[in-house]
């Protein structure tokens, strides 16, 4: 019967439809879509499949992902599957929406072995003390983490005595590595157990049209680099979001050697931002997350050692381009032109005066090299007054390089306008040559006084605000004023928990005087 479905099912695997019935039926576990082309689709059916015990279990073997949740949902269930042992097959979180009996994992574990650190978890997650103790493993740090937050204390003191502690599981590729045992601290790395129950509402999923090339095709949910139950928590609804640690503290101290359990994105973000070369490299993801890129790029631009240790990463990652055009300028600016190549033309950099100056021999040497820089390189003329310089380099300039320099420069000093129009007298073309173009970077903007509400990556500002204190590098924006006060804030001086409202620091209505308070003197 399993070979007469399978032509069936690879067509039902590259048919692409989406209706908001067919993928609440899946999540409910009530029926299978007959279009599964769709990756929300898929969700959907994973998520149904981990939640209600004996759904579409005619797909499994059709693909890994199918096949693992099925092999998940009968362990939580208390029946061992038949499994080849192979990756496609076993799966990674058994313990979550539920936890099988102790017993279970215990013939679990001795029916394949390999799955001895997923049965530690599951043992972190119910206090199955006497199994974990069994099992004689490694101590885990993600192990540690999950029974550091599920209350089971003697697990966690356990796997904490021990003198060195490793990282086996990997949360972000669903992977034990046991054999190349890694000396680690508890890092914020580990999905744990509450985290697997913040739910995201699915929404419409656009269909793939060979005809359409859109940039922004929907997808139908947000992508989460921990997603351990490999459905991206797909639900009906959006689970409200939890009171967390706040990690405002461990903005303006030093990390402790193990982190608590936190949302560590912004601690990434003002790493990055500040070119902090220990925390980010202890703290970054092996992917980068929303805004990482822009504060990276300022962090390269603001701290040569930042750009040299990039320069040297061979990030999971490919390597963003504005990373390199960010390395590239610091270098310039510092006088040292080997990491511009002959035949590189697609990755330069426009800002290469800032927050440093090259010498003019750098520049006069970059301009030879590569001729399609001169509209910066004239800039960096005009940020370091170096007259004789551009005076030499006008001589070559071209209308292009003219047109782009005029653009995206305020030339306040006379010289360099009077310079500027008798090159463009000379090609036989004329363009105003403004003194009050906004610069693409803004030096000493105004600082936020909104109090924020909490501290999150939401404070990181990378879109355009004229009021803000914004540095624009290559295009990309960056503002972390918000967080600056947030961390500079009295603890008086906050927003009660749960407020909500607006609130300025004006000192005329925040903060409140004692008069206001109705403290009497």
């Amino acid at each position: 019967m399993a070979d007469n479905n399978v032509p069936v099912i690879s067509a039902r695997l590259s048919m692409q439809k989406y209706t908001v019935d067919a993928c609440r039926a899946a999540i409910r576990g009530e029926m299978v879509p007959v279009a599964l082309g769709l990756e929300l689709s898929r969700l959907c059916v994973i998520r149904g499949m981990r939640y209600h015990t004996g759904f579409a279990k005619e797909l499994h073997g059709t693909l890994p992902e199918f096949t693992r949740a099925l092999n998940a949902r009968a362990i939580m269930s208390n029946t061992i599957p038949d499994m080849d042992g192979s990756l496609e097959e076993t799966p990674y979180c058994i313990w979550h929406p539920e936890v099988a009996s102790e017993s279970t994992y215990r013939c679990l574990v001795q029916r394949y072995p390999h799955m001895a650190y997923q049965v530690a978890r599951a043992c972190a997650v119910a206090g199955y003390i006497d199994l974990y103790l069994e099992l004689e493993i490694v101590p885990d740090v993600h192990v540690a983490e999950e029974a550091r937050e599920c209350g089971n204390t003697v697990i966690f003191n356990h796997i904490m005595a021990a003198s060195v502690t490793y990282s086996i599981m990997d949360d972000y590729t669903r992977s034990i590595d046991a054999t190349n045992s890694k000396p680690s601290h508890l890092n914020g790395d580990t999905a744990v157990r509450w985290m697997l129950d913040l739910k995201q509402e699915f929404t419409r999923a656009d269909v793939e049209d060979e005809d359409d090339f859109s940039l922004f095709t929907r997808r139908g949910f947000e992508e989460r680099y921990l997603n351990v139950t490999e459905d991206m928590g797909i639900d009906e609804y959006t689970t409200p979001k939890r009171p967390v640690y706040d990690i405002t503290p461990l903005l303006s101290a030093p990390l402790p050697v193990n982190l608590p359990t936190v949302e560590k994105d912004l601690l990434i973000l003002m790493a990055a931002y500040h070119g902090d070369i220990d925390r980010y490299a202890r703290l970054r993801r092996p992917v980068m997350i929303e805004k990482e890129v822009n504060c990276c790029v300022r962090g390269i631009y603001h701290n040569t050692m930042f750009a040299i240790w990039w320069a040297r990463q061979s990030h999971p990652q490919s390597k963003p381009a504005a990373i390199g055009q960010a390395i590239k300028a610091r270098y310039i600016m510092n006088n040292v032109l080997e990491p511009i190549s002959s035949n590189d033309s697609s990755s330069l950099p426009y800002l290469i005066s800032y927050p440093g100056l090259g010498h003019p021999s750098t520049y006069r040497e970059l301009a030879a090299r590569k001729p399609l820089m001169m509209p910066q390189i004239l800039r960096a003329c005009i940020a370091g007054n170096y007259a004789e310089l551009f005076q030499e380099l006008m001589t070559k300039a071209t209308k292009p390089d003219i047109e782009l320099l005029v653009k995206h420069q305020r030339i306040i000093d006379p010289y360099f306008r009077d310079a500027l129009r008798r090159r463009m007298e000379e090609l036989g073309f004329s363009l105003a040559v403004s003194s009050n173009t906004t610069p693409e970077v803004q030096l000493g903007g105004c600082s936020s006084v909104t109090i924020p509400r909490d501290a999150s990556t939401d404070l990181v500002g990378t879109s355009f605000s004229s009021s803000s204190k914004m540095e624009f590098m290559n295009g990309l924006q960056c503002d972390v004023s918000m967080v600056e006060l947030l961390a500079c804030l009295p603890e008086e001086w906050k927003l009660a928990e749960g407020e909500n409202r607006h609130v300025e620091l004006d000192y005329v209505e925040w903060p409140l005087n004692e008069e206001k308070r109705g403290v009497s003197s």
